[in-house]
């Protein structure tokens, strides 16, 4: 059994692909808050916004599924250092965005480069944490893109101020600062733990705690660094993609993943729109009342992977499924709301909801590993991700059109629109229930456990 320790490197490691991931997020969403700037500057239209958020979207979907195939062929660290130098040249590119013509182009291509990170830094902490420690480390990784969306305003707005009210200047500063991870990768991040000069032999061995299980290598092999050993092994286990489709399991993982991309662009476009057409709150109020939600998010992913890893012995789908059921009474309490309801009752609703909804990543991004060797990890959670991340920009589009406003009053209706969220959460409900989990059994003289379908 693995043995809590105080101090792990792969913890370190966690942390500074948390810092970088971050710093991409930013660097996505401060493009969304300062576009008021940037459309007044070049002369964008909302139409002509919209194409441009849209464009990124789709470019960055597909970009996953690439991302991960190359990731298992060539592996995660020179993705991650690519990914930050790319995205940091394309922030200080797009600084001297100067027409609508520009702006298309940019943001496709940034859409491209900014999916270049995601799936190898997942795929570095399956393969630098055990099994039963995978979720709560995604957890972490996950707080990245649900407490920086809520941050980057009051960032991106302060930097504007400060460097003299220029869009511009905010992101040539962003692009500098994206020499702050491209170092932190460039000094810590390996793809092989045994490779890695800052890790103890005994944590390799723990990193590698599945393929001794299976018999795949040898505790001996792990800590003489006997890497073309290990990575003879790890060739053996590379499946295609019609393979990886056809595991059990792996098609309801997808729909999962539409289901919770569905809800979280949905969420994310319109919940500070919301509580300022419906609750008419103040900007500042809206500002503090908005990051309820997103907190509530931060503290529902680090709970669930703990209970993941911890309380179901790596089990996943009973976490996932909880998660979605869940969620839908408390989107739909946010459908019925009115205006001059209880603060207590509106604070414990959005903290409920963003609470549940984002519980599904530490154990979905979680659940591939479970189904396949880290080999092949990249490959597919790419293909999900490329999936879900088109699938799920409909959802602002399908909120937009489901919101009524009165003609005459101007005032605007969300109850259809939270429930499309709730029937979001319905999807996950189903394809949860069809996944096929794994159940681990505790084997005599094993680190911790066997692995068995059920």
């Amino acid at each position: 059994m693995i043995r809590s320790k105080l101090y792990r490197f792969r913890y370190f490691l966690l942390a500074v692909l948390t810092f970088c991931f971050a710093i991409q997020v930013l660097d996505r969403v401060k493009t969304a808050v300062l576009i008021p700037f940037i459309s007044q500057d070049i002369g964008l239209s909302n139409y002509q916004i919209g194409i441009g958020m849209a464009i990124m979207m789709i470019f960055y979907g597909p970009t996953q599924m690439a991302t991960g195939w190359l990731c298992d062929r060539i592996g995660s660290r020179r993705l991650v250092i690519f990914s930050i130098t790319t995205w940091s040249a394309m922030t200080y590119w797009m600084g001297l965005i100067g027409s609508v013509g520009e702006w298309y182009l940019r943001m496709a291509l940034f859409g491209i480069l900014i999916g270049t990170e995601f799936i190898p830094t997942t795929r570095l902490l399956v393969r630098y944490f055990p099994p039963l420690q995978r979720a709560r480390a995604q957890g972490v990784l996950s707080v990245a893109w649900i407490v920086t969306p809520a941050l980057a305003p009051i960032v991106s707005t302060w930097m504007y101020v400060t460097l003299g009210n220029s869009w511009r200047e905010v992101f040539f500063f962003l692009a500098y600062v994206g020499i702050i991870p491209l170092l932190l990768a460039v000094l810590f991040v390996f793809d092989k733990p045994e490779n890695n000069r800052f890790m103890s032999k005994d944590e390799a061995v723990e990193s590698y705690e599945e393929e001794i299980e299976r018999g795949l290598i040898t505790e001996q092999d792990v800590r003489a660094g006997n890497v073309a050993l290990i990575e003879q092994k790890d060739n053996q286990q590379d499946m295609t993609f019609l393979e990886i489709l056809r595991t059990p399991g792996y098609k309801p993982l997808i729909f999962v993943y539409v289901a919770a991309q569905l809800a979280y662009w949905g969420v994310m476009t319109f919940s500070a729109q919301y509580l300022t057409q419906v609750h008419q709150f103040s900007v500042m109020k809206m500002g503090v009342w908005a990051s309820l939600y997103f907190a509530g998010g931060a503290l529902g992913s680090l709970v669930s992977g703990y209970v993941s890893d911890h309380v179901l012995k790596g089990q996943r789908k009973p976490m996932i499924i909880t998660c979605f059921t869940a969620m839908i009474p408390f989107v739909v309490i946010l459908a019925n709301l009115e205006k001059g309801i209880s603060p207590f009752i509106l604070l414990l609703t959005l903290t409920g909801a963003g609470f549940f909804s984002n519980m599904v990543w530490a154990p979905a991004i979680s659940y591939p590993a479970n189904l396949f060797p880290v080999k092949v990890y990249g490959k597919a959670m790419g293909l999900v991700n490329a999936v879900a991340y088109v699938l799920g920009a409909a959802s602002p589009f399908i909120m937009g059109w489901l919101i009524i406003t009165d003609p005459v009053s101007k005032v605007s209706n969300y109850m259809y629109a939270w429930l499309w969220v709730a029937f979001t959460a319905l999807i996950g409900v189903v394809a949860g229930s069809l996944l096929v989990d794994k159940k681990r059994v505790s084997t005599p003289g094993s680190l911790s456990s066997t692995i068995r379908l059920h």
